[in-house]
């Protein structure tokens, strides 16, 4: 399974969280009140996603994904 990279949401202030909801996905979403920015990645079906900051600054998003047997 291919998880897409985390994608920067444009428009933050006119954007809605019902406008980014789509069926049938769990979606995460990252709100950086540092730089002002918002991302959005698809969540692992089975697994956890972990997102890292440094220095109080947004770093990275990790997927730790496991399968079911």
């Amino acid at each position: 399974m291919q998880l897409k990279q985390p994608t920067p949401l444009k428009e933050i202030h006119e954007t809605t969280v019902g406008s980014r909801i789509e069926e049938g996905k769990v979606t995460v979403i990252v709100l950086d009140g540092v730089k002002g920015t918002a991302w959005q990645t698809e969540a692992p079906e089975h697994g956890k996603t972990v997102i890292e900051t440094r220095k109080g600054d947004l770093a990275r998003v990790e997927f730790e994904i496991g399968y079911k047997f």
